[in-house]
């Protein structure tokens, strides 16, 4: 329909049809051929028909901008807009699958002219409905009660488009020889039109926005979507995103799911037209052309039982010959990617599809890849047995099927098995050294990494002799390490500066072994934070002078940087001065930084506890707090005199449970018995609990340990003081030599009253 004059020629052939006038309305329109208004002489004879019967048209278009009012001149437009407002005999009611531009474009004829009506998607009730319409009379049915769930995945699949729920439900339903899938792709060709259309209409900055939501699948914020995109080698601004969004929304391309935050998540609204941009933008190395199916798969069969019972059908179908080889295909790669499939069942699978495939398509599979991505599966499930099956029974292992197999051997302490795996390797690489030299580590065989190292042409000598000498230090042998390290020298290979410090070190030529750090540094081959770390924990005497030259020395977004700035100055100040406020701020950088390269060793440990004593000691800013706290708690690796100290803040916050919780473990009461510091910390937790009027917490902690209640007597009589009405004959018990300590804790508890209230 590609004219005004057209449609009213059309309409003049519904009217002959209508009344069986032999064609006669039509044919009366060779009176108006060559005249000038012949567009207006059809119109009007039309109307005087339907006035002579006393009818009026409704006109239903289908792709009503796409197939009518983007093929009509200027000219038409206006007159079609001038014809329905002054004639009241025809009414158009359109439908579009995508926004109509015109309507929204204030130099268009038709700009807010038709009432805009939004169409949603059928809900899963409707959607049932329309099923048990679909299935009457049909020969295959599924049962309605027991496959709702199937049907709730239709609606969510298709956003309840019923054109397009009708198509995939026909073609999904009954797969019973894997053309299903094949015939799916037929139906992505009969909507490519539509939504080619649909992509190409969008501006470039829409379009660019709407394929990075289209690949993602899931629903993704501005922030995430942000940085997909650059432009001239920057990030495309939030801001710039959120305003395309906006107008995606409004034009029904994207909907907008609200959280509870400023950053909403986006998806495509139509989850069909999202199918069609993976299987026809999508790539094999992303594996896009297939995460829709697995999404599907997921929630079609959405227990193991039922997905399992599916997998025992389809291999017997492949088993059985004329199964898809292209459909068998994209399902095994579609359900290698679903979790809750058991892997051999899912190893059952890839080996009944490989055999019907031919080569190209088997070399797609990559059966080797799924076998080692099963394995791994099945021990993230904790499954070991199950892991290690799987490897075994792949019958052409590669260098990375034997490096798990004997990783796997090891956690199944089948140590003897790992040596024949390693021996076994095939010329490894760079890339799996640090691997194999793990391994060897952990079955403490040296004599394996050299015969590995023996039979690789592509390492070079040097770092062979490196890689040997590092296993050789890790199991403690540092002699045979040094030789193999001095030997990685001889062949051009830079000092091992920091492993030969540690050698050094532990002969006690501590000397030494500060001079190959510092020559390490110079080289540029020693980190800053290792030469600092040595001087933190290798010295007896601290040289502040010396880390301070290295720490200026050192980058600004040094992760470390802020961590020895912070607590340089931490040690140096005063606790009430400014200066160890601005400590704080160093350290507060540090946590952020250590945070994004996932640092958990023992300089975290340092800066989480500085952090949680400056918060206990000076801030008293209980929301800091409260975030230290929970940092703590989730770093897990507090020793016991910081628990107490996370048992103090505890107490601050008023949470004395778990404080209570934290001051009961064995390994803090045992340590704070033994250790005269942690015994000074653990006890000004005791009295700061007495300060809040937590007697009895305290009680339980002395009744429980007999030792304690010796270690800390006199704050154990300070408290039976408290608690002399309750306990009167306790107190009686106290030496004479504690009346003055026991006075002197009453007075501190009283200062702390005031000073933590």
């Amino acid at each position: 329909m590609n004219s005004l004059s057209g449609l009213w020629e059309k309409l003049l052939k519904f009217l002959d049809d209508e009344y069986d006038t032999n064609g006669r309305y039509y044919e009366h329109t060779e009176d108006f051929i060559d005249l000038d208004d012949y567009e207006k002489k059809c119109f009007d004879y039309l109307i005087e028909i339907l006035n002579s019967k006393g009818k009026k048209i409704i006109l239903f278009f289908d792709n009503f901008g796409q197939l009518f009012l983007d093929n009509l001149k200027e000219k038409e437009k206006r007159r079609l807009r001038e014809i329905l407002m002054q004639c009241n005999d025809i009414r158009i009611i359109g439908a579009s699958a995508i926004v109509l531009q015109d309507l929204h474009d204030y130099s268009q004829p038709f700009y807010e002219f038709f009432q805009v009506v939004h169409l949603d998607g059928l809900s899963k009730e409707e959607t049932y409905q329309l099923i048990e319409r679909l299935q009457e009379g049909c020969e295959h049915k599924i049962d309605l009660k027991k496959n709702k769930g199937k049907i709730d995945t239709l609606a969510i699949l298709t956003g309840g488009v019923i054109r397009t729920l009708m198509m995939v439900y026909e073609v999904l339903l009954d797969d019973q020889d894997g053309s299903a899938l094949s015939d799916l792709e037929l139906i992505l060709d009969q909507v490519t039109p539509l939504y080619k259309h649909r992509i190409e209409d969008l501006p470039i900055q829409q379009r660019r926005i709407v394929d990075v939501i289209a690949k993602r699948w899931d629903a993704i914020s501005a922030k995430e979507i942000a940085t997909e995109i650059r432009e001239d080698g920057k990030r495309m601004q939030t801001k710039l995103i959120s305003a395309q969004l906006a107008q995606l929304e409004k034009n029904n391309v994207v909907e907008k799911k609200q959280t509870n935050t400023k950053n909403h998540l986006y998806q495509l609204k139509e989850r069909f037209f999202n199918i069609w941009y993976l299987m026809r933008n999508g790539d094999r190395r992303d594996r896009r052309k297939v995460k829709w199916l697995t999404k599907f798969l997921e929630m079609w069969y959405d227990d193991e039982e039922s997905i399992e019972t599916f997998l025992e059908r389809h291999i017997l179908r492949l088993k059985s010959g004329g199964y898809n080889a292209k459909s068998a295909l994209l399902l095994a790669e579609a359900l290698a990617d679903i979790n809750k499939i058991n892997p051999i069942i899912l190893d059952n699978l890839m080996e009944a599809t490989s055999a019907i495939l031919n080569e190209d398509q088997r070399s797609q599979l990559n059966i080797g890849e799924k076998k080692l991505i099963l394995a791994i599966k099945s021990y993230k499930d904790q499954d070991l047995k199950k892991a290690i099956y799987i490897l075994e029974k792949t019958k052409e292992k590669i260098n990375s099927h034997k490096l798990v197999l004997s990783f796997f051997y090891f956690l199944d302490k089948q140590i003897e098995k790992i040596g024949i795996e390693l021996s076994a390797l095939k010329n490894v690489d760079l890339e799996d050294l640090d691997f194999v030299k793990q391994l060897c580590i952990l079955s403490k065989d040296p004599n394996l990494m050299i015969d590995v190292m023996s039979n690789s042409s592509k390492i070079e000598q040097k770092k062979k002799e490196l890689a040997i000498g590092d296993v050789y230090f890790e199991l403690g042998d540092y002699e045979l390490a040094e030789k193999h390290y001095n030997k990685a020298v001889e062949f051009g290979e830079i000092t091992p500066y920091k492993p030969l410090s540690t050698i050094y070190s532990y002969r006690g030529d501590d000397s030494y072994a500060e001079e190959l750090l510092v020559s390490g540094l110079k080289e540029g081959v020693v980190e800053p934070s290792d030469v600092l770390e040595f001087y933190e924990f290798h010295l007896d005497k601290e040289p502040r002078e010396k880390i301070r030259e290295i720490v200026e020395l050192m980058p600004k977004d040094d992760p470390y940087f802020n961590f020895y700035k912070g607590l340089d100055i931490f040690r140096s100040e005063k606790i009430k001065s400014k200066k160890f406020g601005e400590a704080k701020g160093y350290l507060e950088k540090a946590l952020v930084d250590f945070d994004k390269i996932k640092v958990r060793d023992l300089r975290f440990t340092q800066l989480i506890s500085n952090l949680l004593l400056f918060n206990i000691q000076i801030a008293l800013d209980k929301i800091k707090l409260k975030e230290i706290l929970e940092r703590f708690e989730e770093a897990e690796i507090a020793p016991p005199f910081l628990k107490v100290h996370s048992a103090f803040g505890y107490i601050l916050l008023g949470d004395y449970k778990r404080a209570f919780e934290l001051m009961s473990l064995n390994q803090v009461i045992k340590d704070s018995i033994e250790f005269d510091g942690q015994r000074d910390n653990f006890n000004d937790t005791l009295l700061l609990f007495m300060a809040k009027n937590q007697h009895h917490l305290v009680f339980d902690l002395f009744s429980k340990n007999e030792n304690l209640k010796e270690a800390l007597k006199p704050t154990y009589y300070a408290l039976m003081t408290l608690l002399k009405e309750e306990y009167p004959n306790e107190i009686i018990k106290m030496g004479e030599e504690l009346t003055q300590p026991v006075s002197d804790i009453l007075t501190k508890i009283e200062e702390m009253k005031e000073e933590y209230k």
